[in-house]
């Protein structure tokens, strides 16, 4: 699913601040990585992370894949803007969740996703790869199959709920798929969710996208949850192109 990865990481962030394991979004990351050594860098919060706007440098995952430690390298990034004042897409974002996850739950983030979110809805069928300090990577890598996936799709579009019982914290999904940051392009973002114009209006759809042409769909003013999968190279559709050809 390539980068719809980051969006199942809100999702478990989400959970486990509903469990207590972490205090909120504004607690800042000095407070699960000791090592970091640059009181900027402390200072930068789980909602900057959630939001791309760390501040942090990016060189691409082809930078960082070759490094022996995926979370040192990101850390170690300069400090390129003030936090929270610009979004800037970074895998490297997601990635410290993951950690920060796996610390604050002590288990990893495929446990502690396949005990609070995946067995609750009956998905048993996936993939998710580990760096190599054992961190499941955050921004991308998680492979299921597309009915799977319309599940997570489906679960949001129900606020969370699913059989009877609350997976994600309805406020959790009101909060991460609401605005919170505007890209350069003029692209609306929550917290690992893209957010569609909603002209004029706060918008009631919102999507989970990967690279190829991955996409979760969610339109709650229509009840809609639709998941579409590829395998595109080139010029492909944006997401306001595939929901206004092939949903609405």
């Amino acid at each position: 699913m390539y980068s719809i990865t980051k969006s199942v990481i809100s999702a478990l962030i989400g959970i486990a601040i509903e469990q207590k394991l972490i205090e909120g979004v504004n607690m800042p990351i000095g407070h699960f990585f000791e090592e970091i050594d640059d009181n900027s860098k402390k200072e930068i919060t789980i909602k900057h992370l959630l939001m791309m706007s760390s501040g942090l440098g990016w060189q691409g995952n082809e930078a960082m894949i070759p490094t022996k430690n995926w979370v040192r390298f990101i850390l170690g990034q300069p400090i390129e803007t003030s936090a929270g004042m610009e979004m800037r897409y970074s895998c490297g974002n997601s990635h410290l969740l993951s950690a920060i996850l796996q610390r604050v739950a002590k288990m990893d983030t495929v446990a502690f996703a396949q005990k609070y979110l995946f067995a609750p809805l009956g998905i048993q069928d996936f993939t998710w790869h580990y760096d190599s300090q054992g961190i499941a990577i955050g921004g991308f890598s998680l492979t299921m199959r597309a009915e799977d996936m319309l599940k997570l799709g489906i679960l949001y579009m129900n606020q969370g709920e699913w059989a009877g019982k609350q997976i994600v914290p309805a406020a959790w999904i009101n909060e991460s798929t609401g605005l919170k940051i505007v890209s350069s392009d003029n692209m609306s973002y929550g917290y690992h969710w893209w957010i569609l114009p909603g002209n004029g209006e706060p918008s009631k759809t919102y999507y989970a996208q990967g690279l190829r042409g991955q996409y979760i769909f969610v339109n709650e003013e229509k009840r809609l949850a639709t998941v579409m999968t590829s395998n595109m190279d080139g010029d492909i559709l944006s997401p306001i192109q595939y929901y206004e050809r092939y949903i609405l």
